[in-house]
């Protein structure tokens, strides 16, 4: 059995927080957790406006970062890591998005 990686708040602010930035219409990247939820709310709104698939898998991988911020320790990973896989979509949207908006 492979072993699973570890998905840590910072890793997946590493990797979407420029997109969700972007898509969120704020100035800057998300640095920390309750930014980051706040920006990934707002894409998905924007998403969702823009007739994107994919803004509900947004709104639920908001939802599994609070639960995740409410727990400690490796109790964190299934939250993180199921949050991880619902954002696994944020690149395409991103693309999708900028080429319906024109950038």
């Amino acid at each position: 059995m492979p072993a699973t990686a570890m998905v840590t708040v910072d890793s997946l602010i590493t990797q979407h927080a420029a997109d969700l930035a972007y898509v969120a219409e704020m100035e800057q990247p998300a640095t920390d957790l309750p930014e980051f939820t706040r920006h990934l709310t707002y894409a998905a709104e924007n998403f969702n406006m823009a007739e994107v698939n994919g803004s509900d898998d947004l709104h639920s991988a908001a939802t599994l970062l609070g639960q995740a911020s409410e727990v400690d320790g490796a109790d964190k990973q299934p939250f993180l890591l199921r949050a991880a896989a619902l954002l696994r979509i944020v690149p395409e949207m991103t693309d999708e998005y900028r080429d319906m908006v024109g950038d």
